[in-house]
């Protein structure tokens, strides 16, 4: 499918949205779901002030920072425990652990040992998310042939050799798929962190726009997380994942 074929569905999908939220809010009371068009204007008056950004901008660095331990663990740990079956069994309860236990859980134990505040919100973000780059990442590793493995001894590749030749190219299709689900679980872990626990950022506003019943100011906020995954996705994350999978345009 070409480019400009995908552009007009994604369009469309775009307008059936916009068109079913019309819909949505003709019929329902304005202070339950505002109108497309509310949430639009309070958004322009958001932007307009000082402290929007200075919020946004809280929560960004947040999101960094936790985007950028996750996956530096996550994928560490996933290459190390794909090619040794001790540490994939040793880690396999702390995994279970993590995996099963529900977000809010996590949030209320954080605020305990680190009180309100960026650390607390990073920590929460970094545990619940590295075991999903962490399982990908083991997976995948775990399916490349020992051929190639077999050949970079007989070459005496260096492990920097290794993890670019062999590790990155041999697992780059779910490595693509999984830094947007991270990417995109990420955003909404910070911002439910920040609305239960912190009085900064982009969830601190999302609960002090309930506790008003400012409505449109709370979709406003609402949609300002989804511009912040639609960046992430399509700005940042698809031309590494072209690069990762740059091999498919000479099949």
């Amino acid at each position: 499918m070409n480019t400009h074929k995908k552009n007009i569905i994604y369009l469309c999908s775009v307008i059936s949205l916009l068109g079913l939220w019309q819909l949505l809010a003709n019929y329902l009371n304005a202070m339950i779901l505002a109108s497309p068009l509310q949430t639009l204007m309070q958004l322009s008056t958001l932007i307009l002030t000082a402290e929007f950004w200075q919020q946004l901008l809280i929560t960004i660095i947040r999101l960094l920072y936790a985007l950028s331990l996750a996956c530096s663990i996550g994928f560490t740990l996933g290459l190390i425990a794909g090619r040794h079956a001790w540490l994939k069994f040793y880690l396999a309860p702390f995994r279970w652990l993590l995996m099963s236990i529900p977000p809010v859980i996590v949030v209320l134990l954080a605020m305990l040992w680190f009180g309100m505040g960026n650390t607390m919100v990073i920590f929460i973000a970094v545990l619940l998310l590295t075991p999903t780059i962490y399982i990908n990442t083991q997976k995948a590793v775990e399916q490349i042939d020992n051929h190639w493995f077999e050949l970079a001894k007989v070459y005496q590749f260096s492990w920097f050799q290794r993890l670019v030749k062999i590790y990155i190219p041999a697992i780059a299709g779910p490595l693509s798929a999984t830094l947007i689900i991270v990417c995109c679980n990420g955003v909404r872990i910070v911002v439910l962190a920040e609305v239960l626990g912190t009085h900064q950022g982009i969830g601190y506003e999302l609960a002090n726009a309930s506790s008003n019943f400012a409505t449109a100011e709370l979709y406003a906020w609402v949609t300002v997380s989804l511009c912040i995954v639609a960046f992430m996705e399509l700005v940042l994350l698809k031309p590494i994942q072209h690069y990762l999978l740059r091999w498919r345009k000479f099949i």
